[in-house]
């Protein structure tokens, strides 16, 4: 089965982060999913049970759920999928530019 990775953004949250409130934030997810349109729905997926109750961010999170938009998905290779790094963090903004 071929590897994906999935660039997420997402908005309509609000979550306490450095003394402000994010409001958003970009994320990527490595996945394996037999095309495109499935892989960039299960790194919806998942990334969505962080924010639904019981997940990472549903307490901390005064929002709503984050509405989510893929930005950018591509294949990649059997050895990066394999043995790459899989990415699982998110980098969160504040304010709307």
């Amino acid at each position: 089965m071929p590897h994906f990775k999935v660039i997420l953004s997402g908005r309509g949250i609000d979550l306490p982060f450095e003394g402000d409130s994010a409001i958003g934030f970009f994320t990527t997810r490595q996945v394996r999913a037999t095309d495109l349109p499935d892989a960039e729905s299960l790194a919806k997926e998942l990334v969505l049970a962080e924010w639904r109750s019981g997940g990472t961010y549903a307490q901390a999170n005064r929002g709503s759920l984050p509405v989510l938009a893929v930005e950018h998905s591509f294949s990649v290779g059997w050895v990066a999928g394999t043995f790459g790094r899989n990415p699982s963090g998110y980098t969160f903004y504040c304010h709307e530019d």
